[in-house]
């Protein structure tokens, strides 16, 4: 092994370890792989068995003037340990690699070969993705258990997610040792999370590159309980992750009170983000394109997009004095919902641009009145008034459609002729966060797309893992290719296709030629007849009686009742959908405000018309909330106690539906509605029409909350009011029933998957 004074190598990989020779062997193989040579391994031993360690050191194989052993007579942290393996060495680079994890051989190469190029050069470090690897250690034995791909959406580093949680894992990261000196080292006082605190300092000083390769291995203790040297640290000290979590954003905060006004906002922002007993977001936005909207339900989230964004603009622009004197003003999150928007918009009386994508002039020529009260200055302009006031007053919203429309969330106008491509992403948090985790599943992957909101919703409430493809826009081959590795690395052995579309049947026809009858898929279709209006739908039917007839598919079936007693070769059995795996919500007492939320449309089949007046109608309520402005009802019936709340998603439409009494889903086509199921996860019932599902013909909850009067307002106004008393009258009755049909259903719909897959 090289002196304490070792030479100057381009890399210097740090390796921290405490009496844990089988994973350090382990990682004494990953670097002694690299195919990158110009490094020295560091290794420092804080405080454990140095016989043990060093020999396993002198065994691995490398050049001893390619090896630094350091040994601390006592254990001084994580961090410390970090901090003397990098003082002790000379290089251009460092990177952490813990005792625990692993490298593909190519990770010095390839990260090296990136912050030395063109592309790198304004980057002080660069991440690459990676694989979590699930083990455990029997009998001095690591035995892997499963492996998915860790944080593969990852694009960009921003300090403004950093702030949220650390996102990546030491492992990953190679940086610049410059930036090492200039931040003076990790934070040595604090016992876990002091990565996240470098990598908060990291990005005040440089930006960190995304190399999107799974390059490095992420290995976790997590099969079974280990409480010895063997445990992960963000494991076992679980407990004491989540009490710092506040005490790194304290520091952080406070060694940077003279920062810009932005950089406070940032972290007075996250603070409180996702306290515990918050029901959490089992959603993320939708991804879309920044086109100009063409539908209402496009302009309705390009508007909220381009509040938040100009909320958050005005924030970041404050002095330090007049942010402080506003702390109870936050930045908004991406995925906040109209209630947040709003409130923060008044509160800080922002001032908002007119977009590109609303026609100011048109809406002031069809308001003479906004047009007056803009002109005498009482109003910013007519799109304030619109977003303000005439939402709700169902004032027509004139678009226009000439050029891109700004992208809201930063106000930043994209390039001429640039356009945002959905690509595909595996396992991403919002698709993980809800899902139910049931053994056998670990080898099925489903296949979902981003655009199809309540498709995408039911495959996230499903075990297994989660692929999101586009709908709109081919997919290369490249990213086939991409697929097809990630599908190899997890071991996946079953597909399902949840929805059909022309990238679907693409990608089937692909991974079919790559693996052959290795891979068995199967595809599940979540359309009702009445949508083969459009004919793209029968189409995509078509294609997938073709593919299974072909052999491609190995089965075919459908969320909606008997659909194959009309279609030949389905699978004869009902795939019941899950509903979102939430946490407790504890009693469960219903809202003093008797009220009832309509999140519908205003298409015929959603029926949005008869539902507002069948609440309005019912004795006993005293809110009815709705998605859409009914146009034209204020002419029939006094609308005083409706109110509009716009499109929720996560969080916001989770908290919507737990301060109601009752949601109203009343459609006249409808399979398995995901918001009925939805509802019921936070302790609100849920009334459809008639589902036909005869496994729940018995069940008193369902019973209770379908009704078949689907045209007649005054009728459904009496199911309305005999299903809101009974929530009312008797909340633990409710909360059992709804408990009850929760297990019972999630119970079957476990089962019906395994039958249909042959698990």
């Amino acid at each position: 092994m090289c002196a304490a004074a070792c030479p100057w190598r381009t890399v210097a990989v740090v390796t921290r370890t405490r009496s844990r020779p089988l994973l350090l062997r382990r990682a004494a193989q990953s670097i002694g792989r690299q195919t990158f040579r110009d490094f020295v391994w560091v290794v420092v031993n804080d405080g454990g068995d140095e016989e043990a360690a060093r020999s396993i050191v002198e065994g691995a194989g490398l050049d001893r003037d390619r090896v630094l052993f350091l040994s601390l007579a006592q254990s001084r942290g994580m961090e410390a340990a970090s901090n003397a393996g990098i003082a002790a060495s000379r290089s251009e680079f460092v990177v952490i690699h813990d005792d625990d994890d692993s490298w593909a051989p190519d990770f010095l190469e390839k990260t090296v070969a990136f912050l030395s190029g063109p592309r790198g050069r304004r980057y002080g470090g660069v991440i690459t993705h990676s694989i979590h690897v699930s083990e455990d250690i029997r009998d001095d034995q690591v035995i892997e258990r499963q492996r998915r791909p860790f944080q593969t959406a990852v694009r960009d580093v921003q300090l403004a997610q950093m702030l949220r949680g650390n996102f990546f894992p030491p492992i990953s990261f190679l940086f610049r040792r410059p930036v090492w000196d200039e931040i003076g080292g990790f934070n040595e006082d604090l016992p876990v999370l002091g990565d996240w605190f470098f990598n908060l300092e990291f990005l005040l000083k440089a930006d960190i590159g995304v190399l999107p390769e799974p390059l490095a291995f992420y290995h976790h203790r997590d099969q079974a309980p280990v409480a010895n040297v063997y445990a992960n640290s963000v494991i076992a000290a679980g407990h004491r992750h989540g009490e710092l979590a506040a005490v790194v954003r304290n520091a952080f905060l406070r060694r940077h009170m003279d920062k810009a006004a932005v950089a406070l906002s940032l972290v007075l922002g996250h603070i409180d983000d996702m306290r515990p007993g918050e029901v959490a977001a089992a959603a993320g936005p939708v991804q879309r394109p920044p086109n100009v909207p063409d539908t209402a339900g496009d302009e309705d989230r390009a508007d909220l997009d381009w509040v938040i964004g100009s909320v958050n603009r005005s924030l970041a622009g404050r002095s330090l004095k007049t942010l402080v004197r506003s702390l109870r003003i936050r930045p908004l999150e991406p995925d906040a919902g109209w209630n947040q928007a709003l409130a923060a918009l008044q509160k800080l009386k922002a001032s908002v641009p007119v977009p590109d994508h609303f026609d100011e002039a048109a809406y002031l020529a069809d308001n003479p009145d906004v047009a007056d009260a803009v002109q005498k200055g009482e109003l910013h302009s007519g799109y304030l008034h619109f977003l303000l006031f005439g939402r709700f007053e169902g004032r027509r919203r004139p678009g226009r459609h000439a050029g891109n429309v700004a992208e809201a969330r930063d106000n930043a106008r994209p390039a001429p002729g640039t356009q945002h491509v959905l690509k595909p992403v595996f396992d991403t948090p919002a698709m993980l966060r809800a899902a139910h985790r049931i053994a056998g599943f670990e080898r099925v992957l489903h296949v979902a797309h981003h655009e199809w909101h309540g498709i995408r919703q039911a495959t996230a409430y499903c075990p297994g893992h989660k692929l999101l493809i586009p709908a709109d826009g081919a997919l290369e081959e490249a990213d086939k290719a991409q697929i097809a590795e990630e599908i190899q690395a997890l071991g996946i052995t079953h597909v399902v296709f949840q929805g059909y579309s022309e990238n679907a049947d693409q990608l089937l026809l692909s991974l079919k030629s790559r693996f052959g009858a290795g891979l068995r898929c199967h595809a599940i279709t979540h359309v009702t007849t009445a949508q083969f209006e459009h004919h793209f739908e029968m189409v995509m039917q078509a294609r997938l009686l073709i593919r299974l007839r072909m052999g491609s598919l190995q089965g075919l079936a459908s969320v909606k009742p008997d659909f194959g007693a009309v279609f030949e070769n389905y699978w004869p059995g009902l795939i019941v959908n899950f509903a979102p795996d939430l946490p407790s919500q504890g009693s469960r007492q219903p809202p003093d405000l008797r009220s009832v939320y309509a999140p519908l449309d205003a298409g015929w089949r959603k029926n949005m018309y008869t539902n507002v007046l069948g609440a309005l109608t019912a004795g006993n309520i005293e809110q009815v909330k709705t998605a859409n402005f009914p146009n034209g009802l204020e002419s029939l019936v006094n609308l005083d106690r409706l109110r509009l709340v716009g499109y929720l998603r996560g969080r916001d439409l989770f908290e919507e539906m737990a301060r109601s009494s009752l949601v109203l889903l009343a459609t006249l086509a409808e399979c398995q509605p995901m918001t009925q199921l939805e509802s019921l996860a936070v302790g609100t019932p849920a009334m459809t029409g008639p589902l036909a599902i005869r496994e729940f013909d018995d069940d008193p909850l369902i019973r209770l909350c379908t009704t078949p009067h689907l045209d007649n307002p005054a009728l459904l106004a009496r199911d309305i009011e005999r299903l809101v008393a009974a929530r009312h009258d008797d909340p633990p009755a409710m909360q059992e029933m709804i408990t009850s049909h929760l297990a019972r259903r999630h119970a079957l719909a476990a089962q019906r998957y395994a039958d249909f897959l042959a698990l």
